[in-house]
C-alpha cells in the first residue's frame, strides 16, 4: 500500500512539472488568436449589421417607392379591383389599360433602363391582368404565376422579396412583391422583376473575408440570395466547420435574415490548432501513464462490468475471460456459472413454447368441415347413379387435390398460388352444388403469386362466405372477388376478400370481431371452428400479434374480409 502511494506521488509530480509550462504556453498562443478571431468578428459584424443591412433596407425601399405611387390612381386601383372581384382574368376596358401601361412606363423611368426586366399585376390566385416589358414578350400562366406567389406569405399584408433563378427571362432576376389593397384588403401583387447584377454588386462589396459567403434567407429559412448561386432556392444550413464565424441579423420589416459567413484566417488557425496539438499530446502523455499504473487493477472490473450489461441487454452467451487468480477472477467465475444457468432455462423455455405453438398449429391445419366433405361425396354420389356424366372426373380430382393439399400438415407457409389453386377446386366442387353457380373474381400479379402466406387462410374464408353470406342469397347473381397486393412500406400481404352476399346485422358483426380479438374464448359452434376466430389464432400463432383479420359488413350489401400477413419472399420463407 504504501508503495502504491509513492509511485502515484512520483507520477503526479512529474505530469505537474512536465505539463504546467506547456499548458501555460498553449494558452497564451490560444488567448492571442482569440483575440484576433474576435477582432474579425467586430469588423464584420459592423459592416454587416450597420453598413450592408442599411443599404439593402435603402435598396428595398427604394423599390416600395417605386412600386406605391399605383395608389395615387384611385380609379385603376377601383377598376383593378373590380376585375379582380369578377374574376375575369383581364382588364375589361381600354382606358384602365392605358392608365397601367402609364403606370408601368413611369415606374421603369425611375430605375436604369438595364435594371427592369418586366412588371405584371397578378390577383392571389395566380391569374394575370397586365403585364409590361421593355425587352420580352411575356406570356405568363398560372402554373410559373403560382410559383411567384410562393414567396408571398398570407396574409399577403407586407411586400416580399425574392431571388429567381429559374425566372421567365433566362436570367436570375430579383423579384419585389408588392401588395395591392382596397379598403385595408389585399386583392392583387404588383411584380417587379429586376436584374440580379446590380443586387448582386451592392452586397458583394461588403465580401472581403477569406471564403466569405453573403447569404439571404425568408422567415422559412429558404436561400433567397447566396453568394454560390448554386444554393440558392435550398433551405440554409449552418456551416459546421468550426473555422467558420457567422455574422446575423434580421432585416427590418419583410421578415429577411441577413447572413455573412467566412472562414478565420489560415495563419491563426495554425497557431490555434499548434497550441491545441500541444494541449492534446500533454494530455495524451499524462493518459498513457494513469492507464499504464492503473490497467492491472481496474480492466478485470471493466470487462466484468462489460459483460454484465451485455447479459443485462439479452446477450445471454456472455461469459468473462478468466485471466488472473485474485478475487475478481473468482467473481468472474461465479458470473459464467449464474449466465450458464439463465441460458438454459430461456433455451429449454423457448423449445418448449415452440414445440406447444407447433403443436397448436398442426392440430389446427388437421381440422376439416366435415358437412363439406359429407355433401361433396353425396353429389358425387348423385352424379354418378342419376346423371353418369364425365364432371364426376373433375369433382373427384379436385377433391383428391383437397385432400392431398390438406394432408401436408409439414408444410406451414406455402406460396400463394397454392392457396389460389385450392380455392378454385372448393369453387369447382361446390358450383356444381349451385344451379346458378359462383363467380368469383381473383386479382394477384405474377409476382405476388410466388410470394408466401400461412398455409389454410383462404378456402375456410371463402367457405364460410358460400354458406353463410352467398348461399343464403336469393336474388342476384352471387359473386366474390379475391385481391392479393403487396404493402411496401408497412412491408405486409393485404389479401381482400368480399362478395355481396346476404351480409351480417351489426350484433353479428360485433359478436365476431370480439371473437377475433380474443379466438381462445370464442363460444363458437363445432362447425365454426374453422371460421374466423380460427382463422385470426393461426395467424396469431404463426405470424405474430402484429397480424390478423379485419372484418366489415352491411346487411344486404356482402361482407368484405381483409388479412393483415408478413411479406415472405420465397426464400425467406
Amino acid at each position: 500500500m504504501k508503495f502504491k502511494k509513492i509511485r502515484t506521488k512520483i507520477v503526479t509530480a512529474m505530469l505537474l512539472t512536465t505539463l504546467f509550462p506547456l499548458v501555460l504556453t498553449s494558452s497564451i498562443i490560444l488567448y492571442q488568436v482569440s483575440q484576433s478571431t474576435r477582432q474579425d468578428y467586430t469588423i464584420a459584424q459592423t459592416r454587416i449589421e450597420q453598413d450592408l443591412k442599411f443599404q439593402i433596407r435603402q435598396y428595398l425601399d427604394d423599390l416600395g417607392e417605386s412600386a406605391y405611387p399605383i395608389y395615387y390612381d384611385y380609379e385603376l386601383l377601383r377598376n383593378l379591383f373590380r376585375n379582380v372581384n369578377e374574376r375575369s382574368g383581364k382588364i375589361a376596358d381600354y382606358q384602365t389599360r392605358q392608365r397601367m401601361k402609364q403606370f408601368f412606363l413611369n415606374t421603369y423611368g425611375r430605375f436604369e433602363s438595364s435594371d427592369v426586366k418586366g412588371m405584371y399585376v397578378i390577383d392571389l390566385e395566380g391569374n394575370p391582368y397586365s403585364v409590361f416589358s421593355p425587352n420580352y414578350y411575356l406570356s405568363l400562366n398560372r402554373t410559373y404565376t403560382k410559383s411567384v406567389l410562393r414567396d408571398f406569405t398570407f396574409p399577403y399584408e407586407n411586400p416580399a422579396f425574392a431571388i429567381d433563378d429559374r425566372s421567365l427571362y433566362d436570367e436570375p432576376v430579383v423579384r419585389y412583391l408588392y401588395p395591392l389593397k382596397m379598403l385595408g384588403t389585399p386583392f392583387a401583387v404588383l411584380v417587379i422583376d429586376l436584374r440580379q447584377q446590380s443586387f448582386e454588386s451592392l452586397l458583394e462589396r461588403y465580401n472581403t473575408f477569406e471564403q466569405g459567403r453573403i447569404v439571404m434567407v425568408n422567415r422559412d429559412n429558404r436561400i433567397i440570395y447566396h453568394s454560390d448561386h448554386a444554393l440558392i432556392g435550398r433551405m440554409y444550413e449552418k456551416d459546421r466547420d468550426r473555422r467558420t464565424q457567422i455574422v446575423q441579423t434580421r432585416l427590418d420589416g419583410g421578415g429577411e435574415t441577413l447572413i455573412y459567413e467566412f472562414r478565420v484566417s489560415s495563419q491563426l488557425i495554425f497557431y490555434r490548432d499548434f497550441a491545441v496539438g500541444i494541449i492534446i499530446f500533454s494530455l495524451l502523455i499524462s493518459a498513457l501513464l494513469s492507464f499504464g499504473l492503473s490497467y492491472n487493477l481496474t480492466l478485470p472490473v471493466l470487462k466484468l462490468h462489460a459483460k454484465m450489461r451485455a447479459l443485462r441487454d439479452g446477450n445471454y452467451e456472455a461469459r468473462v475471460e478468466i485471466t488472473t487468480s485474485d478475487e475478481i477472477a473468482f467473481l468472474g467465475m461465479r458470473f459464467n456459472e449464474m449466465a450458464h444457468r439463465i441460458q438454459w432455462h430461456i433455451d429449454h423455455e423457448l423449445n418448449l413454447r415452440l414445440q406447444t405453438q407447433e403443436a397448436q398449429i398442426k392440430a389446427l391445419q388437421s381440422q376439416i368441415s366435415p358437412h363439406f366433405l359429407f355433401n361433396t361425396l353425396q353429389l358425387i354420389s348423385n352424379i354418378a347413379s342419376v346423371n353418369r356424366v364425365p364432371e364426376m372426373r373433375s369433382i373427384c380430382l379436385a377433391l383428391s387435390h383437397m385432400y392431398r393439399y390438406n394432408m401436408e400438415i409439414r408444410k406451414e407457409w406455402v406460396q400463394v398460388k397454392d392457396e389460389i389453386s385450392h380455392v378454385r377446386n372448393y369453387l369447382l366442387i361446390i358450383n356444381k352444388r349451385l344451379p346458378e353457380g359462383i363467380h368469383i373474381r381473383i386479382s394477384a400479379s405474377p409476382e405476388v403469386r410466388e410470394l408466401k402466406m400461412p398455409k389454410l387462410m383462404l378456402q375456410p374464408i371463402v367457405e364460410n362466405a358460400v354458406e353463410h353470406g352467398l348461399i343464403p342469397l336469393m336474388q342476384g347473381q352471387k359473386k366474390m372477388r379475391i385481391s392479393v397486393c403487396v404493402d411496401v412500406p408497412g412491408e405486409r400481404l393485404i389479401v381482400r376478400l368480399a362478395d355481396n352476399g346476404v351480409g351480417m346485422p351489426a350484433s353479428e358483426l360485433e359478436r365476431l370481431r370480439t371473437a377475433l380479438d380474443d379466438p381462445d374464448v370464442f363460444p363458437g359452434s363445432p362447425s365454426a371452428s374453422i371460421g374466423m376466430p380460427n382463422i385470426q389464432k393461426r395467424i396469431k400463432l404463426i405470424c405474430g400479434e402484429d397480424y390478423g383479420i379485419k372484418m366489415l359488413s352491411r346487411p344486404g350489401q356482402g361482407t368484405l374480409i381483409v388479412l393483415h400477413l408478413p411479406l415472405k419472399e420465397v426464400h425467406s420463407a
